[in-house]
């Protein structure tokens, strides 16, 4: 089911954030791989910063306004821009996921296509590090490593690799 931007959805999601109770864990996926939003502009890393641009593709082809809506439907984006991956907080923890089935789920995005894309070790670390271990140890939060959810992610991303930074 492809995600169509609607702001009373939307409004309802802040109202009843996920701060109020634990997420169910942590939901991973490329911005091109995705059924509910991909996005075309980025099918390969490029080394330069295009969040602007995706925010643009995606209220240009989901509906909605940047001057509506400031935030993507996902928490976090990263994205390799220079010669480092960057972690971007894309929608506050307060709003739920706008991803269907997936609300109560941290959810991160990768920018790009994980079916040509190659991940350096440094991107596992990155993610682990910087969005899953700190969220793992809030208090009363506890996510445990194995309700993370992979969805259309290729074999060119290692699992077992972010497992292992995943404490």
């Amino acid at each position: 089911m492809k995600y169509k931007y609607n702001l009373d959805y939307e409004k309802e999601f802040k109202k009843s954030g996920l701060l109020k109770r634990p997420p169910l864990g942590f939901l991973i996926f490329d911005s091109y791989n995705n059924e509910w939003f991909p996005l075309k502009t980025v099918t390969l890393d490029k080394s330069t910063f295009s969040l602007r641009i995706l925010k643009d593709e995606f209220h240009r082809t989901f509906g909605g306004s940047a001057a509506s809506e400031l935030f993507m439907p996902f928490h976090y984006m990263v994205e390799f821009i220079g010669k480092d991956y960057n972690v971007l907080s894309t929608r506050p923890l307060t709003y739920k996921s706008l991803i269907p089935g997936y609300e109560d789920y941290i959810s991160i995005c990768i920018a790009g296509d994980s079916n040509i894309d190659l991940y350096s070790p440094e991107v596992y670390k990155i993610i682990a590090h910087t969005i899953m271990n700190p969220l793992h140890y809030l208090t009363g939060w506890k996510i445990n490593p194995d309700d993370t959810k992979y969805h259309n992610l290729s074999k060119n991303f290692k699992i077992s690799q972010l497992q292992k930074n995943f404490r």
